[in-house]
């Protein structure tokens, strides 16, 4: 796990200083520049709330009980595909498709094995259970039309406090990433080359 988080930090990081020295190939006023940044901030405000709901049912019985009410009933990995979303949202935060590819495959690379690691410790957990489980949801793409909810469930408050001060924290990306842009238009940081 804390292999996975560091080679997942090296990789953003480097990422996230291609953003430090180069700017959008978009002109500041066009259409291309105004979808990107708001399906950036979407993505990123789906991303906090999407990690909010999720933790909501997951906080405090992670590996102690199958959960498959709320979000785990249309999928099996929220958490991840959430994330996924964040990922990809903060590519678009810089107004560039080429940041959010290459976030969207810092995520793949780094989450991916994890996510499989994960299922296969839940199986030999739950065995028959998550068997069934996983027949009828889908790993990672939603299928909204499955969702299903419990009428009251309980929640561990330390773990989902964590959870909601760690998911706002994704709308600081939005923020870091116009701050960024705004020193690269007032000449602060240098333009070594531009990206779509």
């Amino acid at each position: 796990m804390r292999k996975r988080l560091m080679f997942a930090k090296v990789l953003t990081g480097g990422v996230v200083a291609t953003a430090f020295v180069s700017h959008h190939a978009y002109s500041e006023e066009s259409v291309a520049d105004l979808v990107l940044e708001i399906s950036g901030f979407t993505l990123l405000g789906i991303a906090a709330l999407g990690r909010i709901w999720s933790a909501a049912y997951i906080s405090g019985k992670k590996s102690k009980e199958l959960v498959t009410d709320g979000p785990y009933s249309i999928m099996r990995n929220p958490l991840y595909f959430f994330s996924f979303l964040g990922f990809v949202g903060a590519g678009l935060a810089f107004e560039s498709l080429y940041l959010a590819g290459a976030l969207a495959a810092v995520f793949f690379l780094t989450h991916w094995p994890t996510i499989l690691k994960e299922e296969r410790k839940l199986a030999g957990i739950f065995g028959e259970s998550f068997a069934e489980y996983k027949e009828r949801v889908p790993r990672f793409i939603p299928a909204p039309w499955r969702h299903s909810h419990a009428d009251s469930f309980a929640v561990s408050p330390p773990v989902f406090s964590k959870a909601i001060m760690e998911s706002w924290m994704i709308f600081a990306v939005f923020l870091c990433a116009h701050t960024i842009e705004w020193a690269h238009t007032h000449q602060f940081l240098p333009v070594v080359f531009r990206v779509y």
